[in-house]
């Protein structure tokens, strides 16, 4: 039977010493390896060496030995190995790839540049020689004397350069995750060594240096493991990388895609692949949404229901061997098919969620940035649903999804019928009924979508516009961060409405919704009613006595809270109306500047609408309280807004 894999074992002298570059193939394009806060692998891996290291020293090392020979005899006959683990190598048409093992082989890499500095600076009489021992295991010089590094690709090698010739890094030299990870990796390893090679009297030691090196070249070794045929690499890589915590889900479905590709196609097919993570590192300084993208667009294009939407949850990429749908559009035995998806539809979409997120962080459409206000990631989902390739209605689609993500949301919360199960069901429901439907077509879907499930949630209506009766938003109530949101989005289109200022309009409903763990410059919600006696009193039974459910279910009713920023709301504490009232008209909110009439009378003149004939201040009574049939109003007054926002 013809062997698949060749298998030998290898000391980083016959690792390094090869004539020829490693290259990378498409398998393994990010250097990953970083000293987290949880795991420090480059650290640990220095202390591993230096562990098996010193206790050789300590068990063999000969009394008086400094002559080069003697330790290198002594090192090679007595110390025992350190086994690094395993790398994967293929061979094709003269090059080597490196299939899998490159974040260990780039940190060795690594140090061995950082011990040739240390070697070049500090030449002593009994050092080894720097250049044929390290350099050469470093670099590969052609005749122009340019140098290969041993580690080639075209992300790394200007960093990489920079490094060995200890030349200043800039932050626009840096533009993904491999290049951070270099820098970083190369000043945990120059700390250690600067270190580790200093004697009781903070001089260099050259014997401990010398030794080191013989040990590192000759008892560090790696098992290499070469596939033969390179119509293997991809089947062998897929499943020595689909167990455990080796790669993300994202890289091991590069390898699956782009490894049935060759030649040409492949590195084109790279190249837009690695252009992607780059614009993904940009945003975020990582790949987490790298992910993220790829389980929306799989349940966007592929789940028709809960089972199969959770089917994409963890390592989604083995829907490639199980999903017949994807089966059929990634024909992994059709690599045109292959070539389109990467050139086509992954580009598309990629900077189409990408581009989501954006809008949604900038609030240039109002409907986006309220869902991401409100935690809604499905918009993402139902969009890239309702989205064909190159689709002409992109940008209506955007926006009709978004508005009704939030109609669904918002309705449901103002009207007491929120589930947040029952709503996460829905979504797989709306993906599946959406998914690759006409603009019209969608906002009918939608539309009666919102209404089945409000019925099944108890609301009693037949149709989308029967929604919008008081009586279903006469109870709304403070509601947490919601209320933030909600009150804000009011502000947001009374600003417009007016053409006044308004904190809505200055700050982000992200921010607004989300800062309050900032006392002083975060926003917060405020009672009108507080809890002061005099304010408590005016809440009775029939028998006139104090109504305590009376008083906190009217204080925590909508129209009874407002927003502030700030610590103000804290400032104001138990304060009745009319020692309040000049904060409330001061606050940089309309709603509440409607309360104490200190609106622009001129922006209220030049107002067409007419729903500026139902704003209404209140004075304090004669104890300097708002009276208590305030709250209905002002209760009726956001219904009337709100269902001009949202029907």
């Amino acid at each position: 039977m013809a062997k698949l894999i060749d298998v030998e074992e290898r000391d980083i002298d016959y690792i390094f010493g090869k004539n020829k570059p490693y290259r990378l193939d498409v398998y393994q394009r990010d250097y990953r390896w970083s000293d987290s806060k949880d795991y420090k692998i480059v650290s640990q891996l220095l202390w591993d060496i230096e562990l098996r290291f010193e206790n050789n020293l300590k068990v063999n090392k000969r009394n008086n030995i400094v002559e080069l020979p003697e330790i290198l005899s002594d090192v090679s006959a007595n110390f025992k190995a350190y086994f690094l683990n395993t790398i994967m190598l293929n061979e094709q048409d003269g090059d080597i790839f490196i299939v899998d093992g490159q974040q260990r082989l780039t940190t060795i890499l690594l140090i061995l540049i950082k011990l040739y500095h240390i070697g070049k600076n500090n030449i002593v009489s009994n050092i080894i020689n720097v250049e044929k021992i390290l350099g050469e295991k470093i670099y590969e010089e052609d005749k122009a004397g340019i140098k290969h590094f041993k580690i080639s690709n075209i992300d790394r090698n200007k960093i990489i350069s920079k490094i060995f010739h200890e030349e200043e890094i800039k932050d626009e030299d840096i533009n993904n995750i491999t290049q951070s990870n270099l820098v970083n990796n190369y000043a945990v390893i120059s700390k250690y060594f600067d270190k580790y090679f200093a004697n009781s009297k903070n001089e260099f030691d050259s014997v401990k240096y010398n030794y080191y090196i013989y040990n590192l070249t000759e008892k560090v070794l790696i098992i290499e493991q070469v596939i033969k045929h390179k119509e293997d690499v991809a089947m062998i890589f897929e499943t020595a990388n689909d167990r455990g915590k080796s790669l993300e889900s994202h890289e091991v479905l590069k390898g699956m895609l782009l490894g049935v590709l060759e030649g040409e196609e492949k590195e084109v097919c790279n190249t837009i692949w690695n252009n992607a993570l780059t614009t993904f590192f940009d945003i975020d300084g990582n790949y987490k949404n790298v992910d993220e993208f790829f389980r929306t667009y799989f349940r966007a294009k592929y789940a028709d229901n809960r089972s199969q939407y959770d089917s994409f949850a963890g390592k989604y990429h083995r829907n490639l061997l199980s999903n017949e749908k994807i089966i059929n559009d990634l024909d992994r035995n059709n690599p045109n098919k292959i070539k389109s998806f990467i050139e086509n539809e992954f580009l598309y979409f990629y900077k189409t969620y990408i581009e989501i997120f954006k809008i949604a962080k900038e609030e240039t459409n109002i409907w986006v940035g309220s869902n991401y206000a409100n935690d809604r990631g499905q918009q993402a989902l139902l969009i890239l649903s309702a989205l064909n390739y190159n689709d002409s209605e992109k940008s209506q689609k955007i926006a009709l999804i978004a508005k009704k993500v939030d109609q669904l949301f918002t309705i449901a919360k103002l009207t007491g019928f929120y589930d947040n199960n029952a709503q996460q069901q829905e979504y797989h429901n709306i993906n599946r009924e959406i998914r690759g439907k006409r603009a019209s077509e969608i906002n009918e879907i939608f539309t009666n979508l919102i209404v089945k499930h409000l019925n099944k949630q108890g609301l009693p209506v037949n149709s989308y516009e029967e929604i919008f009766q008081y009586t279903y938003f006469q109870s709304a109530k403070n509601d947490g961060r919601f209320t933030k949101y909600i009150l804000a989005r009011i502000d947001h289109y009374l600003a417009d409405l007016l053409s006044e200022q308004s904190f809505a309009k200055q700050e982000s409903l992200y921010e607004i919704t989300h800062s309050g763990n900032k006392p002083v410059n975060g926003f917060h919600t405020e009672h009108i009613f507080a809890f002061n006696d005099k304010i408590m009193n005016e809440f009775t039974d029939e028998k006139g006595e104090y109504d305590e459910n009376l008083f906190l279910t009217e204080r925590n009713r909508l129209g009874a809270v407002i927003l502030l920023k700030g610590n103000e709301n804290i400032r104001l504490s138990n304060w009745i109306y009319k020692r309040k009232r000049k904060s409330y008209s001061d606050s940089g909110f309309i709603w509440n500047r409607i309360l104490t009439d200190s609106i622009n009378k001129a922006s209220i003149n030049s107002c067409n609408d007419d729903i500026k004939e139902h704003f209404k201040s209140y004075l304090p009574n004669e104890k300097g309280l708002l009276d208590k049939e305030v709250i209905e109003e002002r209760q009726k007054l956001l219904f009337k807004i709100i269902k001009r926002i949202y029907s």
